[in-house]
């Protein structure tokens, strides 16, 4: 059986406006180099494959040493909102925090991810998800994920 060994050739591909100097998005895309282990006789062929934006966690902490680590410890939003059928989830952050606080962008069918430190000026991050009538968030939303920190 042929598995394949995801190397992170990151390529991003924006399609929204640029965000201004205090504001940290998401990009919308992300494409994701694939090269295959190829059993005896068999000879891998790479792949680049294109991944839509599908949610963020937001993390506390070293950056580095919480990457290494097997999950990081996500934040917890500050408000969880409901409006008809979308989740609003956000997070406030205080004018002098003490710790770095990053951000994890997640994407569509890969386990590849993007992360940044949030700059100290962030006061505020919130994403908006779709949710179907129950109100539980869509694996497949018909609209993306929209978010942004400012």
């Amino acid at each position: 059986m042929l598995r394949a060994l995801i190397f992170l050739t990151v390529l991003v591909t924006a399609t929204a406006a640029p965000a201004l100097a205090n504001e940290v998005r998401c990009p919308a895309s992300l494409t994701v180099q694939a090269q295959p282990e190829a059993p005896g006789g068999w000879s891998p062929y790479p792949a680049k494959d294109q991944h839509a934006f599908a949610g963020v966690t937001l993390v506390e902490g070293d950056r580095a040493a919480q990457m290494a680590a097997p999950a990081p410890t996500a934040l917890e939003p500050d408000r969880n909102l409901r409006r008809g059928r979308s989740d609003i989830r956000q997070w406030d952050f205080p004018a002098a925090r003490r710790d770095n606080v990053f951000l994890i962008c997640r994407y569509a069918g890969t386990q590849a991810t993007l992360a940044i430190d949030l700059p100290r000026t962030v006061r505020r991050c919130q994403i908006t998800e779709e949710t179907d009538a129950r109100g539980i968030v869509l694996d497949k939303p018909a609209t993306p994920p929209q978010f942004l920190c400012r």
